[in-house]
């Protein structure tokens, strides 16, 4: 998993072709991601992201 698939939340804001604002709310709502450590940066991968939007937008 680690390598070129993880992104940080401008770079999935920019793949999705959204603002990095409406992002964190996506976050908020329950969007996946992956954290090195427990106060370490948050970090996104795409596809994971992108299913997590067909599903919740399912409801």
């Amino acid at each position: 998993m680690f390598g070129t698939e993880l992104l940080n939340a401008r770079q999935v804001a920019a793949e999705l072709g959204i603002s990095y604002t409406y992002f964190f709310k996506l976050i908020k709502n329950g969007c996946p991601y992956h954290q090195l450590g427990n106060q370490g940066r948050k970090y996104y991968v795409l596809k994971e992201v992108q299913e997590w939007l067909l599903v919740s937008s399912q409801h």
